[in-house]
């Protein structure tokens, strides 16, 4: 994330950071799915294909990266029961109403 300019603890003070600027947080909500283990990986190994090469332009080792689409790819076929979706989060932010 640092690589990519996204200074760590980002998101953990995105609330924070939405009320100095004057935004009212309406909602702040997260969530993450189980997939199917053959779903799961090929989606994590999409998502990284499809910003392989932004990450390469970062500073990551394009071989790197290849090896790791390949590891994903190849644990499709393994022993797990389930995957875990990237983690998102939801926050609704408003602007003050004027008075």
């Amino acid at each position: 994330m640092d690589k990519a300019g996204a200074p760590r603890g980002r998101v953990e003070g995105l609330e924070r950071a939405a009320r100095a600027a004057g935004l009212d947080v309406a909602e702040a909500n997260g969530n993450f799915r189980t997939l199917d283990p053959e779903l799961g990986f090929e989606f994590h190994a999409a998502s990284l294909a499809a910003v392989r090469e932004r990450a390469a332009q970062s500073g990551f080792a394009a071989e790197k990266i290849d090896d790791l689409l390949l590891n994903l790819r190849a644990a499709k076929t393994g022993h797990y029961q389930w995957v875990s979706s990237p983690f998102y989060l939801d926050l609704a932010l408003r602007k003050p109403a004027v008075t």
